[in-house]
């Protein structure tokens, strides 16, 4: 039989409660009994509701609707954790506007500025680059993976990463044990808390072993990509063909690295040189790749993100402001 449409009056005529109760309960808010609950949530199935979002948008000047600031969509890891929100989000009643910045600073701005002019009701920053004194949208605001500059604006405000030092540091402790003494280090901006953190962890590895930190083993890179890593492995190996061993602070260029290692520069070499990378992804675990690496936790990123978000957003209470998810060194191949 074809639904037809219903209003909240007559779905509450049905259920014989308020008008107010089933507002609560569509919106999962305020005190009602669990028969009750039931008993609208099967009248709202049967006809086949649907609120009108965008009338409540108009009623509150909010609408269930999350931006999400990502820097590079085409970067597996920033993909992963955008779709793990998307579909948390998703599964508590909100929609998501993904905005990808492509690591550009006026970009963002510009993102930014539309996020407020469609009155999103939450913000989640994947990695974002926002910097001391550019306006928030004065809404509830997550960071992921990168922490947030320091700012009094934001209404409300949680920050996740991962725990990046220890990761760092058991990298090249990993490498130290296979045989390692001189570790190149290859990296994004250390101003960034995430690879700034991973480079900690390094230092703090080399000092454990009594080993001196040789800035001359570190080059930083423009931009996260393989050919950025491959450029950065082979600039290493020319100044310094001693080096045995390299530690890169994002997968996509320990994949630069690994190309590098199986040309020429590799060849002359004459020796193995192990390597280890940071993220875990998808290609890491193949025959093709088996790269050592440290994994993160994607699906607590995008769990904790959504819930964190939406606590927020309606009103209730977080039992934290900051989480700091554990990482798991995963070897394989590449240093062995």
């Amino acid at each position: 039989m074809k639904k037809r449409s219903v209003s909240i009056k007559e779905i509450s005529e049905l259920a014989g409660v308020s008008v107010a109760t089933v507002s609560r309960v569509i919106n999962r808010n305020g005190r009602y009994s669990k028969e009750t609950e039931q008993r609208v949530l099967q009248i709202i199935e049967e006809y086949g509701y649907q609120p009108d979002l965008v009338a409540r948008g108009l009623r509150t000047r909010k609408l269930q609707v999350v931006g999400v600031i990502v820097p590079d969509i085409t970067n597996e890891f920033f993909a992963r954790v955008t779709q793990e929100l998307q579909n948390n989000l998703f599964a508590l009643g909100y929609s998501t506007i993904i905005c990808n910045t492509n690591e550009e600073y006026e970009k963002e701005k510009r993102y930014l500025a539309m996020l407020r002019a469609q009155k999103v009701s939450g913000l989640i920053y994947i990695s974002g680059l926002r910097t001391e004194g550019q306006p928030s949208l004065l809404v509830p605001t997550v960071y992921i993976d990168r922490k947030p500059p320091r700012t009094s604006e934001t209404a409300e405000l949680v920050f996740i990463e991962s725990a990046n030092e220890e990761g760092g540091y058991l990298a090249t402790r990993s490498l130290l044990d296979s045989g390692c003494r001189r570790v190149g280090l290859i990296t994004y901006r250390p101003d960034i808390s995430s690879h700034g953190d991973r480079l900690r962890g390094y230092r703090k590895a080399l000092e454990e072993r009594g080993l001196p930190f040789d800035q001359d083993l570190v080059v930083q890179v423009s931009r996260v990509s393989m050919s950025s890593g491959f450029e950065a492995a082979l600039q290493l190996m020319r100044a310094h063909p001693e080096i045995d061993g390299f530690f890169c602070t994002a997968d996509l260029l320990a994949y630069g690295v690994l190309s590098c290692l199986s040309g020429p520069a590799g060849m002359a070499a004459g020796r193995r040189i192990r390597l280890v990378g940071f993220d875990d992804l998808s290609f890491s675990g193949t025959e093709a790749f088996s790269l050592s690496s440290v994994r993160q936790s994607v699906e607590e990123f995008g769990r904790l993100g959504a819930y964190a978000v939406v606590q927020m957003i309606e009103g209730k209470p977080l039992e934290r402001k900051h989480y700091r998810l554990p990482v798991e060194l995963v070897l394989r191949n590449t240093t062995r």
